[in-house]
């Protein structure tokens, strides 16, 4: 999974739906350089001065912004990402 990928994800009605993943984010500061390679969450590590991937712990602090039918915008959490398509 990458960023481009059309993704399936659950709503908060339990309905599926599809769209693109567009962008990650987090609301963590110290996670403002993220990026997605192959399903892994990477960060840019201040300290070792190259990307390396989220802590499992901390993989509640990253959105995922998805653009789905109608051009409708969602953010949701990496763990309501049923498959990509």
């Amino acid at each position: 999974m990458n960023i481009g990928d059309k993704i399936m994800y659950g709503d908060e009605y339990g309905g599926i739906l599809r769209g693109t993943l567009t962008a990650i984010g987090s609301d963590k500061d110290s996670y403002d350089d993220l990026k997605l390679v192959d399903g892994v969450f990477l960060y840019k590590s201040k300290k070792l001065k190259r990307y390396v991937p989220v802590k499992p712990k901390s993989l509640d602090s990253i959105y995922i912004e998805v653009i789905g039918f109608g051009d409708k915008q969602d953010f949701i959490l990496p763990k309501e990402i049923i498959s990509t398509i």
